[in-house]
């Protein structure tokens, strides 16, 4: 290992005077020559990483981390000479630590010559921290609020295909005044979703307003929308409705499904005029909002249940996003774990690395109803129960989710009873007594793909849609099963 005071020389940079104050930041501070070895490796950033300065000080980034240049901004700093500003990514220490964090990085150049790079990391868990310390909400009901807008697209977590086509839509529309319609089932991020649009906006400094539209009696939000006037009912006043509170920002309708008809078209006529009317007032007042609407139901049949007007859903959809529920995302499931450990670590003062093997098949092989919320929740109460331990283990895990998860008795299914013989022959679990959980279930597991993959004659793609999961898992469980395509051609 290279001394770091002869790193510093080779740098030429004066950068011994700046170790002091950098010793001293909160902010992890990593410091790199051109080949990327670390020169400096402060307090904090070893404490974000778990990693000892003194195996991290005259290493490669590659020998700390398992990045490479694709995914590193401190290495595609150090290849283009570009500074990267507000990089968000989980990543590992070869040790095994997963962080999430955000990464301000930039050139140290000498003259025109490139000499090295500093990276600035802030983790995940202390930005939310933050927020959650200073945000606050503006009216008392939690129902009809004036949100603090804690949320921005940087914040929605996973890299899955079905994902990433919802963001670039949801990003494109941000800047345009056009209504969007959020689909997505309960726990799916539709308010996260509509957060971050707004976040994104010009007018991100305005006023954003949500009202749950199936949590307020029907009797009360006509006025809780478009406002009352004194004398309209007894002991009625003057107030502002939540399109006045929301007027040059946005107004959130969630789950705009379940509002009575008639007052759907009461909607439709104020996003159509640009205008509304307290109720018992005869004067209009004109509103100029972005409005974002959310159903939880798909919009098909919720028309078709009467529960949606057909016009309404024409206005309000001019830009429509569909949140795939979690059980078409496994993929995200590793980075969604990390992220709840990394969130529940600071909520509830622990310092959890990750989940057991073990734990991990549980979740991919779970449908997860609840999305995303139930997976926060089940961390959530696994961390409540693991003492002074540094991984959630199974035992760990809520008794509702073990008893949802763990497979009942085995009878048969149509199409494994028989496997034929010959070398596409599936193979035969072992019994209960025989092998653990994991493996049970691995070879449960490996069954049912090996059967899909003889049925579509190797074609990994068709056997993946035929699962109803993406192709990315599909290739992922292959490779984990030593499952090769053309065994089944």
């Amino acid at each position: 290992m290279t001394d770091p005071d002869t790193l510093y020389k080779r740098i030429g940079l004066s950068l011994e005077d700046l170790t002091g104050i950098l010793s001293e930041t909160d902010d992890g501070v990593l410091i790199t020559d051109a080949k990327g070895v670390i020169l400096f490796y402060n307090e904090a950033l070893s404490r974000i990483d778990s990693t000892d300065r003194k195996l991290a000080l005259g290493r490669q980034l590659t020998d700390v981390y398992t990045v490479t240049e694709k995914d590193s901004p401190t290495l595609t700093c150090l290849a283009t000479g570009q500074t990267i500003i507000h990089h968000t990514q989980f990543y590992r220490t070869r040790h095994g630590r997963a962080v999430f964090a955000m990464q301000n990085v930039f050139p140290l150049f000498d003259g025109q010559r490139l000499k090295g790079a500093i990276c600035f990391v802030r983790e995940y868990s202390a930005i939310e921290k933050e927020v959650d310390e200073t945000s606050r909400f503006r009216l008392g009901n939690r129902d009809t609020q004036t949100r603090e807008r804690r949320f921005t697209f940087e914040d929605i977590v996973g890299s899955s295909p079905e994902l990433q086509r919802c963001l670039h839509t949801a990003k494109m529309a941000a800047s345009s005044p056009s209504p969007i319609m959020i689909y997505g089932e309960s726990g799916t991020g539709k308010e996260l979703f509509a957060q971050s649009v707004h976040n994104e906006a010009p007018w991100r400094d305005r006023p954003f307003v949500a009202v749950n539209c199936s949590a307020i009696p029907e009797t009360l939000l006509e006025g809780i929308l478009f406002g009352t006037s004194k004398g309209a009912f007894t002991d009625a006043q003057d107030k502002a409705g939540l399109f006045e509170k929301a007027n040059g920002g946005t107004l959130f309708l969630d789950e705009v499904n379940s509002m009575p008809v008639g007052l759907q078209a009461k909607l439709l006529r104020a996003i159509q005029e640009k205008k509304i009317r307290r109720v018992g007032s005869a004067t209009e007042i004109s509103i100029e909002l972005k409005v974002i609407s959310s159903v939880n139901e798909e919009p098909k049949k919720a028309i078709e249940n009467t529960t949606l007007r057909r016009d309404l859903y024409y206005r309000l959809a001019v830009v429509y996003i569909s949140i795939p529920p979690l059980r078409q995302r496994m993929e995200d499931i590793a980075l969604l774990v990390d992220h709840f450990i990394a969130k529940c670590n600071v909520k509830l003062n622990r310092a959890i690395h990750s989940v057991s093997e073990t734990v991990m098949h549980l979740f991919v092989s779970y449908r997860w109803p609840g999305n995303i919320r139930e997976l926060e929740h089940v961390i959530e109460g696994a961390m409540n129960l693991v003492g002074d331990r540094r991984h959630i283990e199974s035992t760990h895990l809520p008794s509702h989710f073990m008893a949802a998860v763990t497979p009942p008795a085995p009878t048969p299914i149509a199409g494994l009873e028989s496997p034929p013989p010959g070398p596409g022959a599936l193979p035969v679990p072992p019994s209960e007594g025989e092998a653990t959980l994991p493996e049970l279930l691995n070879a449960y597991e490996e069954k049912i793909l090996r059967r899909q993959l003889t049925t579509h004659q190797g074609n990994a793609a068709k056997a993946a849609r035929a699962l109803g999961i993406s192709r990315q898992l599909m290739y992922h469980k292959m490779r984990k099963l030593g499952i090769r395509g053309d065994e089944h051609q």
